[in-house]
């Protein structure tokens, strides 16, 4: 019997796996048969008059934008800039007759900021989902993502950051590096604010240590900064390195990094 059931099992595998190579072949054919002269396209109707004409059908015709989106991205590789308008159009005018659905908030993501190239226009799209899906943290997380990756913005993208953590079944990993990108931004002391908060409504041990050993390695970062500026008020300049401190008689030692390996400074900004 069980020499049966392998056999079977193997058959099945085969046919599954010969199904999937057909079809994908299949797919591969269709989608290079598609002229290359196919373009995006958008019904040229501002979002609130679209919500109006649609209504009782909203979630039908926000269901279909979407999927006019989805599939004109699905078969293609190349778009033009027109192209990636109508698609934000697309987008836009699915999300506001349907705000929480979190489909079209991960195609907003996975899409504008990336090969879109409009990471502005993304974090704007993203605001909407996050306001109606207030009780999740994903919108929050994307645009804290988009401030740090596309725009540099590290006080930003920590602000987004460490909002995102306080939401429901959010990862701890958002908090801490809210906190890491704050200081970053030169905002050390509200990082370990935020910390000590984070510490005292954790609900196990292990996660209250992880805190507290980020909460020490910012209390260092903080005795370093409070460093440089003395140093900067006393000799009118930054210093090379942290060990200057010392030898200046500013600090009597250099911190302990808790996560035991020294800490680092290079372009005003200090590393741990």
């Amino acid at each position: 019997m069980k020499k049966r059931a392998l056999i079977i099992t193997i058959i099945l595998v085969l046919a599954i796996t010969g199904g999937y190579i057909v079809s994908a072949s299949k797919v591969k054919r269709y989608q290079s048969r598609i002229p290359s002269s196919q373009r995006a396209s958008a019904l040229m109707v501002s979002p609130a008059l679209l919500e109006i004409g649609a209504g009782e059908f909203k979630g039908l015709l926000a269901d279909y934008l979407l999927l006019k989106a989805s599939v004109f991205l699905g078969g293609r590789y190349e778009t033009t800039d027109s192209d990636r308008e109508a698609v934000y159009t697309l987008f836009r005018q699915s999300l506001a007759l349907d705000p929480y659905f979190f489909q079209t908030c991960y195609y907003i993501q996975g899409y504008l900021p990336w090969e879109g190239k409009m990471p502005k226009k993304a974090i704007e799209l993203l605001e909407i989902c996050k306001q109606h899906r207030y009780w999740d943290w994903n919108p929050c997380f994307f645009i804290g993502f988009d401030y740090l990756y596309f725009l540099n913005d590290n006080l930003a993208a920590s602000r987004y950051l460490m909002e995102a953590s306080r939401l429901p079944h959010a990862p701890l990993l958002l908090g801490m590096l809210g906190a890491r990108l704050a200081q970053k931004g030169g905002q050390t002391e509200p990082a370990i604010v935020f910390l000590k908060a984070m510490y005292e409504t954790a609900d196990n041990e292990d996660t209250k240590k992880q805190i507290e050993i980020r909460i020490k390695a910012l209390a260092g970062v903080l005795v370093l900064e409070k460093g440089i500026e003395q140093f900067q008020e006393k000799f009118g300049s930054s210093p090379n390195r942290l060990e200057e401190l010392v030898t200046a008689k500013i600090l009597k030692q250099l911190p302990q990094n808790p996560y035991k390996k020294p800490y680092t400074y290079e372009d005003g900004i200090i590393e741990f």
